[in-house]
């Protein structure tokens, strides 16, 4: 039974040149502490792969057991350790872990929001700051500047609206924010379909 004797929660961060062998690495290494990964995300940005893990771990490992025990994947060359060979040298992977204490919560996101238009700085700003005067969660998010003439920049978040807002409310306080730095946005609800 999973979770048995599981009383610490730990976050780990994970971030370094993209290549095969990471994610199975770091499961590897927490595996053999008796480490649980409950949640994870990864993406790759712009050729960097990186992961947020939660995970959960029996008592008696704290915080230095975590970090000796993945200190040697960092600037270990994965591929090479996949394939069973050794020696040639990779860039380091950056890995830090701390505690997590408190209500374990999951947020539920209810709505999609999709931003786009010409690249430029502020984007995220933007639609981040609208959302938090609205007191809107974001619960997902990937941004993506898709190379051209001129750039196409494309946001992505998964958001969990208040019962006291309505959805209309954010989707217009959304286009305020992002219109003069023309781009374009639309709000649409998140359909849950029963399993």
């Amino acid at each position: 039974m999973l979770n048995v004797g599981v009383s610490r929660r730990f976050a780990i961060a994970v971030m370094g040149q993209d290549r095969p062998g990471i994610v199975a690495s770091v499961a590897g290494a927490l595996m053999g502490i008796h480490g649980n990964v409950e949640d994870v995300a990864t993406s790759i940005l712009r050729g960097h792969f990186a992961m947020m893990l939660m995970v959960a771990a029996p008592d008696e490992v704290d915080r230095a057991s975590i970090d000796a025990t993945l200190a040697p994947l960092r600037g270990a060359d994965l591929a090479a350790e996949a394939a069973g060979a050794a020696g040639a040298d990779s860039p380091a992977l950056s890995i830090d872990a701390w505690e997590v204490r408190g209500p374990l919560s999951t947020v539920e996101a209810t709505h999609v929001l999709s931003v786009y238009g010409p690249d430029q700085a502020g984007i995220v700003h933007a639609v981040a700051q609208s959302l938090s005067d609205l007191s809107v969660n974001i619960c997902d998010m990937v941004c993506r500047l898709h190379e051209g003439s001129p750039p196409l920049y494309t946001l992505t978040v998964e958001v969990a609206v208040p019962e006291e807002v309505e959805p209309e409310q954010v989707a217009d306080a959304v286009a305020t924010a992002v219109r003069p730095l023309g781009l374009e946005s639309t709000l649409s609800p998140i359909e849950r379909s029963l399993l």
